[in-house]
């Protein structure tokens, strides 16, 4: 699932200590310790480090669908593939037949450069005129490079697609930061984790519409105001879960409480003896928020929350709506 980020060691230490931490017969804490709060503000840093590095999610710029025939790529008019910030008019061509996606370097025409590739294109990181992409639902993908341009096959919804990003997107270099709720202890919650049953999936939605099943990972089971949830889970990092939901400040009219419409993601840490904590504090908004080009999860029904969860991120400035 998309979005579904790995924890750094300091990260997932602090998430231990939030394990450990009690937690009243109500299943929420009521207060909270400065080392807590300052927890919460150095994964929050890391976060937008991670956002923001280059090949994060703010560089992604497109998600291409490949028929079969000929796709240029350049700056120029006349690129079928067209970005600003590559360093020719025409870089090269991808030849798409079926599952096959062979890439070539043009060769300059004239001037003293004439005969040599029109510009440096690198396929993981060594200089290539040509090569055949791998795809992410083959193996590891080919990294395809060509200045801050940065590119790779993708398969998405059945259909081959090129994922391209740009370390000069404005969306990146102009980036101001998320807004956030204030922290609050008591939405750290526990939960007590239902093992699914062999096989069992659950129905996943993306962004544009295509529905798949995903492995069920677990179902937790949470109290939020006085009223009991069940909030499907798939598999997350070092033995976790991770889950999308979706809650009543998604559709809020006041934008100081408004969060992102298409839900949510939340890491939940690797249970201990059944019982996981849920940290709402820590829900981050999904790629989708910021860029068209991401086919994030939507959160399944099960996870529709009918109230509000004033914790976490807030929507983004600008906030993107689905990838085309």
């Amino acid at each position: 699932l998309v979005g579904c980020a790995s924890r750094t060691p300091d990260e997932a230490m602090t998430t231990k200590k939030q394990a450990d931490a009690p937690i009243e017969a109500s299943g929420e804490r009521s207060t909270a310790s400065d080392d807590e709060r300052a927890a919460w503000d150095r994964w929050h840093e890391a976060r937008l480090r991670r956002l923001t590095a280059e090949d994060g999610w703010l560089s992604l710029v497109d998600l291409a669908f490949l028929d079969d025939g000929v796709w240029s790529l350049g700056r120029g008019a006349d690129a079928r593939l067209r970005y600003e910030h590559l360093p020719a008019d025409r870089v090269g061509s991808f030849v798409v037949a079926g599952d096959s996606v062979v890439f070539a370097v043009d060769l300059a025409q004239d001037g003293r450069g004439a005969g040599r590739p029109a510009a440096e294109v690198r396929a993981d990181d060594r200089v290539v005129d040509t090569g055949q992409l791998v795809a992410d639902d083959v193996g590891t993908p080919t990294v395809l490079r060509s200045g801050p341009i940065s590119m790779i096959l993708v398969r998405r919804e059945g259909r081959l697609a090129l994922r391209v990003r740009d370390n000069a997107s404005p969306l990146r270099t102009e980036f101001t930061g998320i807004d956030r709720f204030d922290y609050d202890p008591s939405l750290v919650v526990a939960a007590r984790v239902e093992p699914p049953q062999p096989g069992a999936v659950v129905a996943i939605t993306n962004v544009r519409g295509f529905t798949e099943d995903h492995p069920l990972a677990a179902t937790l089971v949470v109290t939020l105001g006085g009223v009991e949830h069940r909030l499907a889970a798939t598999k997350g990092s070092a033995d976790g879960f991770f889950v999308v939901f979706g809650d009543a400040t998604n559709a809020a009219a006041d934008p100081a409480v408004r969060t992102y419409g298409g839900g949510r993601f939340l890491d939940v840490p690797a249970p201990t003896a059944g019982v996981a904590v849920l940290d709402f504090n820590r829900a981050y908004n999904p790629p989708c928020s910021f860029t068209p080009f991401a086919t994030c999860p939507t959160p399944p029904a099960s996870n529709r929350l009918p109230i509000e969860i004033r914790a976490g991120e807030r929507a983004p400035r600008g906030t993107h709506g689905p990838a085309r």
